[in-house]
């Protein structure tokens, strides 16, 4: 392929990406139920091509093929993912105040104090995921058929990363979950208590925090952590949602963020980690965007959260009470990265051809045992897809190597040292991590386990 040609390509693949990204996070935003995947592919064939696959690999460009290859399998499964998107949208679950959206419903489990109504929404929401969890099983599986065919095979390295993180934080989480639970709920973890998902979430929402965790101080947070860190905020575009079936929590999609705050702790992390990716993402075009280095920049903008000093000064807190609320926030990052290393070995194995109650079941047993809580199987398409498990994975291992870095190099008040700018700044414009060999996740795991067991940096 001469330059022209690739030139060509690359700018079909900047649009096909910009578009597929504006549908969904518009459909994510609750401002169009029934997204429309399937017409954006046609107008741009080549992007998503296997004659263009076979052309990248004759010329020895196996990163751009992958990405054609990827969008191939996208495209094939575009009427399955319109299908399940519109049938989320659509569902309702009968709540204790009565019928709401299902999106609604999940937004106000983690805050049912009651336990009774808190199961029995939590039953609802299950028996509403049914009817969307057909078409995305059935667009989980034409994905995984195509990337078999288009020579892309599973990520096994990744999965052995979050094998390892998950047995880095076992004990941390076991133990922290343990006091947590018992002290707040009454309840024991599994398997020697009932324990629930959510009852967990209720309890990692950490309600009693609230007055700490404000909104106003979140947003002063992130104007701070932008400016000591030199991020171009005007770069980045953050929509704060607030549709009826607006999906929860903070999603980059390129350089634009959609948020819809859960309230407290939660947004805190999410928030500063959908920022971050998109910083990365900013300065690049779509198709040129290194896939671990927005994750990695996120996830260093979310540690922040895990650093005592930034913490205190952000929230105004006593020196008593950073170990406490440190440990809060420790645990909801523990949630989330053990999530991730649990689901991302059964998403591998729907990528071999795992399926039906088989993949359901596989995917309930691998998430009841990483967080000592029974999960529910009509879950399992939710987590579908391991990409953006794997990334979770990674972008912590590699977030928590840049932090280790910046502190060496820039003391621990890192962050607020005018040298971490210029150094972020460098690697914002080259849009990649310079290391030549993936970090490992289980030494950033045990870090972390280490930081929570003594409450202290």
């Amino acid at each position: 392929m001469d330059g022209e040609a690739r030139e060509s390509l690359a700018r079909t693949l900047d649009g096909l990406l910009d578009d597929l990204d504006e549908e969904r996070g518009r459909h994510e935003a609750g401002l169009q139920a029934a997204p429309a995947l399937q017409g954006l592919f046609p107008p741009r064939g080549p992007a998503a091509h296997p004659e263009m696959v076979r052309r990248l690999r004759a010329a020895g460009d196996e990163a751009a093929a992958r990405k054609v290859a990827a969008l191939r399998a996208e495209w094939h499964a575009a009427e399955q993912e319109e299908a399940w998107r519109a049938a989320e949208a659509a569902a309702a679950v009968d709540g204790p105040e009565g019928r709401i959206p299902l999106a609604e419903a999940e937004r106000a489990l983690p805050r049912e104090a009651d336990r009774a109504r808190r199961l029995a929404l939590a039953r609802a929401i299950a028996g509403a995921l049914e009817a969307p969890a057909g078409p995305r099983e059935a667009a989980a599986e034409t994905r995984a058929r195509l990337r078999a065919d288009s020579g892309l095979p599973p990520d096994w390295r990744t999965v052995v990363e979050g094998d390892q993180l998950l047995a880095a934080t076992d004990d941390a989480w076991r133990d922290l979950l343990g006091f947590a639970a018992r002290r707040d709920l009454g309840l024991e973890p599994a398997p020697a208590g009932d324990l629930t998902r959510a009852d967990l979430l209720h309890l990692l929402a950490f309600p009693a925090l609230d007055g700490l965790f404000r909104p106003a101080a979140l947003a002063a947070a992130v104007r701070s952590a932008a400016a000591d860190l030199g991020l171009a905020l005007d770069a980045v575009r953050v929509d704060e949602q607030g549709a009826p079936g607006a999906w929860s929590g903070a999603r980059a999609r390129g350089a634009r963020v959609r948020y819809r705050p859960v309230g407290g702790l939660a947004d805190w992390p999410a928030l500063l980690d959908a920022l971050g990716r998109a910083a990365a993402a900013a300065p690049h075009r779509p198709g040129a965007r290194d896939p671990d280095f927005g994750p990695a920049v996120g996830a260093l903008l979310a540690g922040l959260c895990l650093e005592p000093a930034w913490l205190a000064a952000r929230l105004e807190l006593a020196r008593a009470q950073v170990p406490e609320v440190l440990r809060a926030v420790g645990l909801r990052r523990l949630l989330h990265l053990r999530c991730a290393g649990a689901a991302l070995r059964v998403a591998t194995e729907v990528e071999r051809g795992l399926s039906g109650q088989a993949w359901r079941e596989a995917h309930r047993e691998a998430l009841s045992s990483a967080l000592l809580a029974a999960w529910d199987g009509v879950r399992a398409s939710r987590d579908a897809e391991s990409a953006p498990l794997a990334a979770v994975v990674r972008g912590f291992a590699e977030g928590e190597r840049l932090r280790q870095a910046l502190r060496e190099r820039f003391d621990e008040d890192w962050w607020r040292n005018p040298r971490t700018r210029e150094q972020l700044a460098g690697l914002l414009a080259a849009g990649r991590l310079v290391e030549a060999e993936p970090a490992a996740a289980h030494p950033a795991g045990a870090a972390l386990a280490a930081l929570l067991e003594r409450g202290r940096a």
